[in-house]
């Protein structure tokens, strides 16, 4: 094989291996269904490409269980109107996550987040409209 092929081929595959990086939001949520989870704020990752929360939850049988919620990027929920510092502040607060959750068998405990309520009763957006409707609503 020539050099410019070589070239080339490493050319697609620095193309390539970016791609298959990022899933489609359909592959990892299932956006017919929609959770409420409400538990403890334990955790704000805030940064892009997505901000990150997690939050520990009773599940029906009273045992502890640790979620992590997806947000959209820094830049997309700041321009919704929340800012890191209302996250933040609610940390060891009692929130209300609303999401679809995960398709993964592995992490069940995962969704993608549409709002957080917090304990002072604000609703903020975390995320676009994910819930597609037509599934099964699941409060927690």
């Amino acid at each position: 094989m020539r050099l410019t092929h070589w070239i080339m081929l490493l050319g697609l595959m620095a193309v390539a291996f970016p791609l298959s990086a990022h899933h489609g939001f359909q592959a990892e949520y299932d956006g017919s269904k929609i959770i409420y989870v409400t538990g403890t704020l334990t955790k704000v990752d805030w940064a892009n490409p997505h901000i990150y929360v997690y939050v520990d939850a009773k599940d029906d049988q009273g045992k502890q269980t640790s979620w992590m919620f997806e947000g959209s990027a820094t830049t997309l929920v700041e321009r919704n109107g929340t800012r890191k510092a209302d996250l933040v502040s609610s940390i060891g607060k009692t929130v209300t996550i609303r999401a679809t959750p995960g398709r993964s068998v592995m992490n069940p405990m995962r969704g993608a987040a549409e709002t957080i309520k917090t304990a002072d009763g604000r609703e903020l957006i975390m995320g676009g409209r994910r819930y597609s409707g037509g599934g099964n609503n699941i409060g927690n």
